[in-house]
């Protein structure tokens, strides 16, 4: 494309992006002047719910409805039922079988024993292969459990797509405590007294553990770790309107502790309506010793096939392909009308004979 062109279509998106901010949330799509701090943060972990004048939420309404059908939001507080649900976007040839998509994944507060509130991702797969939204089918479903703490927000547990149920450590000593979690798989770290803008880049150290009376590991892995606030355009499901374009919170997740030679890259997307509303995952177009270069391209053309996702910019250091992407931002109504139950990979993290008692209710450890 000629330079003059390709500078009109910058002008031009940058136009559209400015309208729609404009004649929608400004305050939510303003890119720039983001301050890091504990509220903002956990803004962006946390979707949105929709109220009325008296504070009331509305059923069936989610934060990407026009403003007359949500007049105010704010974030779902614990304890509170979902009045909506955010899924994946079907491949166009699975769209008339599976209307909802793949994968459900809510954003909820969650309140702990050991670890304050965290904010449950939920990994929900629905059908086919027997598996049900809603319920915590073994061997498929799973989640993120992101722990907020002064100064930092970090991914403490993990389980989904088959593999094992794993908590992340940051760098400690003896027996595993609650703190050594909130210091792990980085998502964004600032300074506790705020006033800086929501960017930055660190090296996290960290290791997985796993058993309800783990301890500390021996070593950690460097992973260095980039976040910085964005507007991006996500994709609309059909009938749900046009897309929209939301200031995003993106953090890097690189594997290593060197962007030009990190084997892969995962990306995660929140946004101050819908909590984590997009993820990828990038691989090292080298490959490495489980996958070569060769099933890391054919994996990468695969994917690209799906259309499941709408293109990104890699991510900086090594050349990369984008070999899985989920965009959860097609809105579904819940099971119950008056709401469905927030939690589901925290319920299941506390029914595992082995965890660890920070995940408990509160009520349920003294």
């Amino acid at each position: 494309m000629p330079e003059r062109d390709r500078l009109r279509v910058a002008a031009a998106a940058l136009l559209a992006v400015g309208l729609l901010c404009s004649l929608s949330r400004p305050a939510l799509c303003d890119a720039d002047g983001v301050v890091a701090t504990q509220a903002t943060i956990r803004d962006f972990m946390i979707q949105n719910v929709c109220v009325d004048a008296t504070g009331t939420v509305l059923p069936r309404r989610s934060p990407l409805d026009p403003s007359p059908l949500c007049p105010k939001q704010r974030d779902l507080a614990p304890g509170e039922r979902l009045p909506y649900h955010k899924h994946d976007h079907p491949s166009p040839d699975h769209a008339r079988e599976l209307p909802l998509g793949y994968q459900r994944h809510d954003s909820v507060p969650v309140a702990t024993a050991g670890l304050g509130v965290v904010v449950e991702h939920s990994f929900d797969f629905g059908p086919p292969e027997g598996r049900q939204f809603g319920v915590f089918d073994r061997g498929s479903d799973g989640g993120d459990v992101v722990v907020l703490s002064p100064g930092a927000a970090s991914i403490a547990a993990t389980e989904g797509g088959g593999g094992p149920f794993g908590v992340w450590v940051g760098e400690c000593n003896g027996p595993l405590t609650a703190e050594a979690l909130t210091h792990s798989w980085l998502i964004a770290e600032f300074a506790p007294s705020g006033g800086a803008a929501l960017q930055g880049e660190a090296i996290a150290r960290l290791n997985g553990v796993s058993g309800g009376g783990a301890t500390c590991p021996r070593h950690v892995n460097p992973a260095f770790t980039r976040w910085r606030i964005v507007p991006f355009r996500y994709r609309a499901a059909p009938g749900q309107g046009e897309p929209v374009t939301l200031s995003t919170l993106v953090s890097d997740h690189y594997g290593g502790a060197d962007p030009p030679t990190a084997d892969h890259v995962e990306r995660f997307y929140f946004t101050r309506e819908l909590g984590g509303t997009r993820w990828e995952r990038w691989q090292n177009i080298k490959g490495n010793k489980m996958f070569g270069a060769a099933l890391i391209a054919e994996r990468a053309a695969g994917f690209a096939a799906t259309r499941r996702c709408s293109p990104a910019e890699p991510p900086a250091g090594a050349a990369m392909l984008l070999i899985d992407c989920r965009e959860w931002t097609r809105i579904a109504p819940p099971t119950d009308p008056a709401g469905d139950r927030g939690s589901f990979f925290i319920d299941a993290i506390r029914a595992r004979t082995d965890a660890l008692w920070f995940f408990a209710a509160p009520a349920e450890h003294r």
